[in-house]
């Protein structure tokens, strides 16, 4: 007799990466830090630097997490299945989410703004 397989429930925070307004204004921000890392080299360098230090600290803070989290995994799993019906909810609620940001996102700021926002906050 063939099993059959469940996909487990995806993450709340995959869900909320690929809500069509995340991502976008994801995608809208990327792409301003990218242009304006190239139009400016001094920008450039002190963004390169801070995003270093991120990646260190990230790895660091990964690396001693990562004994509690699997620890923790059963009671993150309920967390995540309670997470995800709060975002069913937000989602009913709030249909903005599924439309891209374009038309939304502060069309007032330029692109060297936006990037100098992202590379500072």
């Amino acid at each position: 007799m063939a099993s059959v397989a469940v996909d487990p429930q995806p993450s709340v925070v995959t869900r909320v990466i690929n809500l069509p307004l995340v991502s976008s204004t994801y995608d809208l921000m990327s792409s301003a830090y990218l242009s304006t890392k190239d139009q400016y080299p001094y920008l450039k360098s002190v963004c390169e630097i801070a995003e270093k230090g991120m990646k260190t600290i990230t790895s660091v803070a990964l690396t001693s997490a990562l004994p509690i989290i699997q620890k923790l995994e059963p009671q993150i799993a309920v967390a995540n299945i309670y997470a995800c019906k709060g975002l069913d909810r937000i989602e009913e609620r709030l249909p903005i989410l599924n439309q891209p940001s374009t038309p939304i996102v502060l069309p007032s700021l330029d692109q060297e703004c936006l990037a100098f926002i992202i590379c500072f906050y």
